[in-house]
């Protein structure tokens, strides 16, 4: 099953969930929730999950749970997939 990881650097209490290619090439996420009791991660999972076509069970943080910048897992979905649906370049994402 393939799992792929993306790094984001996360920005909450903003006023829609988007990911933004920052030109330096990160990832950097707008999430419309607040950093408190696991709000923003719930977010987090909740929309990368939607936007990809997979259960929430399927995404995880992986790292940086209290931290704004964060690795994430996604199982079940290749990395070229993920790359277009999210309108990445393949090369910010990586298989374990």
């Amino acid at each position: 099953m393939d799992r792929v990881r993306l790094k984001v650097h996360v920005k909450t209490m903003r006023p829609q969930t988007r990911l933004i290619i920052e030109p330096d090439g990160m990832l950097t996420l707008h999430v419309n929730a607040a950093p408190e009791k696991g709000k923003a991660n719930r977010e987090i999972v909740k929309w990368l999950a939607k936007k990809l076509g997979r259960s929430s069970s399927q995404v995880r943080i992986v790292s940086g749970l209290h931290s704004n910048l964060k690795m994430i897992e996604v199982n079940g979905i290749s990395k070229i997939d993920i790359a277009r649906i999210l309108e990445l370049n393949p090369e910010l994402l990586t298989e374990n």
